[in-house]
């Protein structure tokens, strides 16, 4: 255990650094049905838009799935907050500092005050699960899901669907194991701990690993029907049969059962998804490809896009080995294939590259490598998905001019903090440059009124 014993001495000198920096670097990007290093690109999102109804108004929807710790935290940058800003930046607009709430369908000046812009997605029956003792813990609300709109020019908007669920499972099963041990507990070891081995515990394990933990096992499989049941809810609002009409709550099957009578003629979905968003993402797609049955979801997942920061796709797929038959073949053809777009900054210590991934599985499993078209187009038409790994570098030194060691921390979480990432997000790439051709965002200035 020497390596966490680093670890949590270099998370303490985060606080230290600050004089030193690194500035923003495409390494490299690289496509899987590519056999050439930096023979990358894909469109961005506003070239998704294109695909929009032809209105006056043209749409992108946004699923953003976050990763672990505790999103509904108030000393924490509110879900997807950086994200929105990012966007209006890029387009010559700024917000406040806190854009949105840090809880779901909450006023983000006073988050006592509910909005009538969120619903919550709960379980046809009360779920229970047996604690080791033969307990019982019961799970009903599944997540919470609100909506928030971003117009950026008369004619395009992207409107955010933010998909919270570490409040309900912290709540329902998290607690009743980790409760008594986090930083706040009223008695025992968490008040003996020195101050920042407790913070760390906390922000590491209790309210971090473990939401990990509690996707790989039987939990996992509630996380990704309220995720399917929130993508139905979002498509319906997105056919004008609000949330609110919804609401307050529904249940998955009830969700997805509306949306299979529901004749469709909607603006085109994309997803955004942090580290741990992102092995739910690719599960819950995966299981609509294979699934045999065309509905709603295949419509949003088609020819989407998936920007997926700081995945865990390969350490997280260590839980999917068994003796049977792991991954079936996608239903999906090439045209209708969605694209994962995976950021990963180098120095990121959860985060592993898709395309060299793919490529040694190809290799362990055939014998040779996939140095051919055929063979790349064999490894893509398994998956389903056209890969692109886009490989960056941002984050500063730990430590005043000591070049050696940079924060592990923003590595993984400061994707969309940087201007860079977000052209590249909404304008798509061209090897390392972002194409800015036919992408109407400009240099930042001041706005108000973004929000609705």
């Amino acid at each position: 255990m020497r390596w966490l014993s680093y670890l949590l001495h270099f998370l303490f000198l985060i606080g230290l650094g600050g004089c030193a920096s690194t500035d923003f670097k495409v390494l490299q990007i690289n496509s899987l049905a590519s056999t050439q290093a930096g023979d990358g690109q894909f469109d961005g999102l506003e070239a998704l838009a294109s695909r929009a109804p032809r209105t006056r108004t043209q749409r992108v929807n946004i699923m953003f799935l976050h990763g672990i710790g505790a999103i509904e935290n108030e000393d924490a940058d509110p879900l997807a907050n950086n994200f929105i800003q990012g966007v209006a930046n890029a387009y010559g607009l700024t917000t406040e500092e806190k854009s949105v709430s840090n809880v779901c369908g909450r006023d983000e000046d006073n988050e006592d005050i509910a909005l009538r812009n969120h619903l919550f997605i709960t379980q046809p029956t009360e779920r229970r699960f047996k604690t080791v003792l033969g307990s019982e813990l019961s799970l009903n609300r599944l997540v919470c899901m609100d909506r928030q709109v971003l117009r950026v020019r008369e004619d395009l908007e992207y409107v955010i669907y933010r998909v919270f669920w570490d409040e309900i499972f912290w709540k329902s099963l998290q607690l009743p194991h980790l409760g008594q041990d986090r930083g706040t507990a009223a008695m025992g070891a968490p008040l003996l701990r020195r101050r920042f081995n407790r913070d760390l515990k906390d922000e590491l394990v209790n309210f971090g690993f473990s939401d990990a933990v509690l996707y790989l096992g039987p939990a996992g499989e509630a996380i990704r029907r309220a995720v399917s049941g929130a993508m139905c809810a979002a498509a319906l609002d997105a056919n004008g049969y609000a949330l609110t009409d919804q609401g307050p709550e529904v249940n998955f099957e009830t969700a997805c059962e509306r949306a299979s009578s529901t004749d469709f003629d909607i603006d085109p979905f994309a997803f955004v998804s942090e580290s741990l968003g992102s092995k739910i993402a690719f599960d819950v797609m995966r299981k609509h490809m294979t699934d045999g049955v065309t509905d709603v979801h295949d419509a949003m997942i088609s020819g989407t896009q998936i920007y997926m920061l700081a995945n865990q796709l390969p350490l997280l797929g260590l839980s999917d080995l068994n003796d049977e038959i792991a991954f079936k073949r996608s239903d999906y053809d090439a045209g209708q294939r969605p694209t994962i777009i995976a950021f990963s900054e180098i120095n990121d210590f959860l985060t592993y590259e898709l395309v060299p991934f793919y490529e040694q599985l190809y290799r362990l499993s055939s014998g040779t490598t996939p140095d051919d078209p055929a063979a790349r187009a064999q490894i893509v038409d398994q998956l389903g998905f056209n890969i692109t790994d886009m490989r960056v570098e941002f984050a500063n030194p730990l430590i005043p001019f000591v070049n050696g060691f940079v924060d592990p921390l923003f590595a993984h979480n400061g994707h969309v903090k940087q201007p860079e990432v977000m052209e590249f997000i909404l304008c798509g790439a061209e090897g390392k440059t972002v194409k800015y051709a036919n992408c109407r965002i400009s240099t930042p200035s001041r706005a108000r009124g973004l929000f609705k």
